[in-house]
């Protein structure tokens, strides 16, 4: 009966170690949905359904970022490098450059521009990627703390940064894509 016991005891310690050491091996592993540094994404508004990129392809500084028609482009396509815990500098594909909200803009919503991708990591705005519960995510600006929103001006669905809210506007979907199969 006691050898028993030890034999139940040591086999549920045996259990409790190798399912301890699996938990953590999965939990260093990326979570498939979560953007990665060094992959390609194509980013959805949930709102609007329409994917981010600089307007008319204009790889001009000080170009208004808007939503756009989904396509398989490089100008639709960010390359994301890491820049802290779940925050990401990114850059476009077709243009080589970035976006942050215009200089000087204090107002409560500020429009959002393509702007140099920095030298120097420093240099680059970074971005919080924070996922919500239905797998979108709200991406904030570092600096300002303000989330990334799509505001309709006309035709055209302008991007701006504002206050933080639930709205769709300010939810949005990764679409990781290969940079060997983009057009234009």
């Amino acid at each position: 009966m006691i050898m028993s016991l030890r034999s139940f005891c040591v086999g549920v310690a045996a259990s409790m170690v190798t399912f301890a050491v699996l938990a953590a091996e999965l939990s260093g592993q990326p979570d498939p949905a979560s953007p990665g540094p060094g992959k390609s994404y194509q980013i959805r508004n949930k709102k609007y359904g329409d994917l981010l990129r600089p307007e008319e392809a204009n790889s001009a500084d000080g170009t208004p970022i808007v939503l756009y028609p989904a396509q398989a482009w490089k100008c639709m396509t960010w390359k994301f490098s890491a820049a802290g815990a779940s925050q990401f500098t990114l850059q476009n594909h077709f243009t080589s450059k970035t976006f942050a909200a215009k200089a000087g803009n204090d107002r409560q919503a500020a429009a959002v521009i393509q702007v140099p991708f920095g030298k120097k990591p420093e240099e680059r705005p970074a971005w919080q990627f924070n996922k919500l519960k239905d797998g979108s995510y709200k991406i904030v600006d570092s600096k300002s703390g303000k989330a990334l929103s799509g505001q309709r001006s006309g035709s055209d669905v302008k991007i701006i940064l504002e206050t933080s809210s639930d709205s769709d506007n300010q939810k949005w979907e990764l679409l990781e894509i290969d940079p060997a199969k983009l057009t234009m």
